[in-house]
């Protein structure tokens, strides 16, 4: 037998003051795979016992000093009879002697004269038992623990609902006083229905023999709580019950489903809860032949109310005007026949500051006329913005179901069409959705409803500029701008689209779009190891405003893996003029972050190096208007020169846009400016053609006329 093996044999200890017997019982033990240890007396056995307590004793009774019933008492005090089992050998058969051993905590006995072969098959099955028992109850004790550390409220109970047996679940308080439990009806200490429920599943689980599921409400002490009950059959007249408290659960399911469905600002539903709905009354409406209105709302003016008082008064303005709707805007108000709770007019915002309204079961379309006039009035009427009193006007557009579209997408896309007629017709009004001779919507009002679903339909498009050194054409980085692609008008210029997403609103989520697909794309180019030292991304005013631009700018960079040096956020410089306070945070956070911050059209009029300073920038971005007049347009040379000048003193970077001539980027190197952007180098390119320049690493400059044939040249051209 290797070391291996034997360390693997269970042990023996034989306690007899007879050396032949304690010889014969080690023989007897070591063919049936014991490893035997012997003491001649009780004094040593003990002494042995503490050294390395063995499997198993087989202990003699009749012994000088300490006798064996005394050794296993003092045996039991210490160990367990499943930790280490005592087989009494004794010569005496008397029954008092039996008890005795047993008394003494023995787990079994064998008279003498011992059968030798019995007793090998005696102590492997005292120690199996043994053995058994202590797996048993350490599984037992895992269990317990389990169901100690368990939330749930478990009850035992019969077919007729008797509670039979109660633990409380950890950390969780009882609905009912465990003392009202036990022994008492399910049925006569829970509220009448949900003792019916609980007591019906039961008796359902019993008779099926399948687990039972049921969700009951209960009031409690500190406000209502939702419990999930689970049956199952135990035996054929009784049931285990877990009950579990899943208020968070639902409280947490009630906060995911407002936030998918609920406008966080105003608190009313979202656009995708607004378009589930219009999907639901249209199929109704096909099924039951009815019309159903859907009413788009646009605020005149509100961005005047965000430049003049601030975005926080436009927050409030759109609460305020949310609260209004909701409340005293009812179908009830229009409609002779009362409607039915779930198809009742419905109010949702959009974005920004555009509100819909759908509603279904039209009998006649003057219900139409007297909403829209309904709304326009209730938003006209004057709002308290802490010490200012403002008004502000609505643009509505109508579309009917089905004459103006049979979907929700063509629905939408009409009366959106025409808001922007009725804004065209001077504001303040409301205008049914016309269609031109063929069938089409006049075209003047395509732009506007079309780009609002530009971003679904994946029509919109990055191309990127390098920008490089004024030194030797190396790249620095690339700027990401967006393009338009429709599908049936071709490329649409961004001064085109871009007005209709700010005044809309969508410049928010489109800005953000551009934000994470530019920070993928650059990472993309990075894994595939082309080296793009950083990506320039235009921000928006309304992308500023927002309270969690901050945050979500780190998301995007947390999500796409880039670092945050490699990312810079372009700043128009308009926005200089009117610091927020929490904006400045917010950009100061991100360029602790690592973000680099630039200020792009700088020189256009709006500011100036002052205003910079209150600003976290790193960068400034000559406007191309004044590139444009370089280099012999004098007043442009000069603005540009005292720019670069003033930047470097205060250690800022400076970037010269639309460089489109050598002689521009020939003045602009000589005055000091470090990097230049332009057609010169590059016109904007899609991502698989700017790779190809990226690769490259520079883009080679055009030969720079010499100072001194400048000269001569501007003589003879003098």
């Amino acid at each position: 037998m290797g070391a291996t093996e034997q360390r693997h044999l269970s042990r023996a200890l034989v306690v007899d003051d007879d050396q032949v017997l304690r010889l014969l019982e080690q023989e007897t033990l070591s063919q049936f795979g014991f490893e035997v240890c012997q003491a001649a007396d009780g004094e040593t056995a003990l002494a042995l016992l503490v050294e390395l307590p063995p499997d198993l004793v087989l202990l003699d009774v009749d012994m000088p000093g300490i006798d064996g019933f005394e050794v296993c008492r003092c045996i039991r005090q210490r160990w367990d009879a499943n930790d280490v089992p005592v087989i009494m050998v004794t010569g005496m058969d008397d029954l008092n002697s039996i008890n005795q051993a047993y008394e003494s905590g023995a787990s079994d006995f064998i008279a003498k004269p011992i059968h030798w072969p019995i007793l090998g098959y005696r102590a492997r099955y005292v120690l199996r038992s043994a053995q058994a028992a202590q797996q048993l109850r350490e599984l037992e004790e895992r269990q317990s623990a389990i169901v100690r550390a368990m939330p749930d409220i478990i009850f035992l109970a019969n077919r007729a609902g008797v509670v039979l047996d109660y633990k409380e679940g950890y950390g969780t308080t009882a609905f009912v006083p465990p003392v009202r439990l036990l022994g008492s009806r399910l049925s006569e200490v829970l509220p009448a229905d949900v003792g019916r429920l609980i007591v019906h599943a039961l008796r359902r689980s019993l008779a099926t023999g399948d687990l039972q599921e049921a969700v009951c409400r209960l009031m409690q002490n500190d406000g209502v709580h939702h419990y999930e009950v689970r049956i199952a059959p135990s035996g054929t007249d009784k049931a285990v019950i877990v009950v579990r408290d899943i208020t968070s659960q639902r409280i947490n399911e009630e906060r995911i489903r407002r936030l998918a469905y609920f406008d966080t600002l105003t608190g009313i539903p979202n656009r995708q809860s607004f378009l589930e709905r219009l999907d639901r009354e249209l199929l109704r409406a096909r099924g039951e032949k009815r019309q159903v209105a859907l009413l788009f709302v646009d605020l005149d003016g509100f961005k005047q109310i965000n430049d003049t008082l601030g975005h926080a008064a436009g927050d409030y303005l759109l609460q305020a005007v949310a609260e209004r709707l909701k409340e005293k805007l009812r179908g009830s108000d229009f409609v002779a026949r009362p409607l039915r709770e779930e198809s009742g007019l419905h109010v949702a915002r959009l974005g920004g500051d555009e509100f819909a309204v759908v509603l279904p079961d039209l009998d006649s379309t003057q219900v139409v006329t007297r909403i829209a006039e309904r709304m326009q009035s209730l938003i006209s009427q004057p709002f308290q913005i802490g010490q200012h009193e403002v008004t502000v006007s609505s643009s509505i557009g109508v579309a009917l179901f089905p004459d103006d579209g049979d979907d929700s997408a063509s629905l939408l896309k009409h009366a959106d069409s025409a808001m922007y007629q009725a804004k065209a017709r001077g504001r303040n009004n409301w205008q049914r959705h016309v269609r031109t001779p063929d069938g089409e919507t006049a075209p003047e009002f395509d732009l506007a409803s079309e780009f609002g679903h530009a971003l679904q339909r994946d029509e919109l498009r990055l191309v990127y500029q390098p920008q490089v050194l004024a030194d030797d054409g190396t790249i620095t980085g690339v700027e990401a701008l967006l393009r338009w692609q429709h599908p049936q008008h071709g490329l649409i210029s961004p001064n085109d689209f871009l007005p209709v997403a700010e005044q809309s609103g969508l410049i928010v989520a489109i800005g953000e779009w551009v934000i994470r697909h530019a920070c993928r794309q650059l990472k993309t180019w990075l894994r595939d190891g082309v080296m793009v030292p950083r990506v320039a991304v235009n921000v928006s005013a309304r992308q500023l405003w927002m309270r969690d631009f901050a945050a979500c700018v780190t998301a995007i960079i947390a999500e796409t893996g880039i670092e945050p040096n490699q990312l810079e956020l372009e700043i128009s410089e308009r926005l200089l003029t009117n610091p927020d306070a929490g904006r400045v945070d917010g950009l100061e956070r991100l360029q602790q972050l690592g973000v680099r911050l630039s200020v792009d059209d700088f020189g256009s009029g709006y500011s100036s190096l002052s205003h910079v300073k209150r600003w976290p920038t790193g960068v400034l971005k000559i406007d191309q208007s004044l590139v444009h007049g370089l280099p012999h347009h004098r007043r442009d040379a000069g603005i540009a020169t005292a720019i670069i000048a003033l930047a470097r003193s205060l250690g800022l970077e400076v970037v010269a846009e639309g460089v489109e001539t050598v002689a521009q980027a020939d003045f602009l190197h000589r005055a000091n400016c470090g990097k230049l952007q332009g057609y010169l180098f590059s016109r904007p390119l899609p991502a698989e053609d700017v790779e190809r320049l990226l690769r490259q690493g520079r883009i080679a400059l055009p030969a720079r006329r010499s100072e001194a044939g400048c000269r001569q040249r501007g003589k003879t051209v003098g």
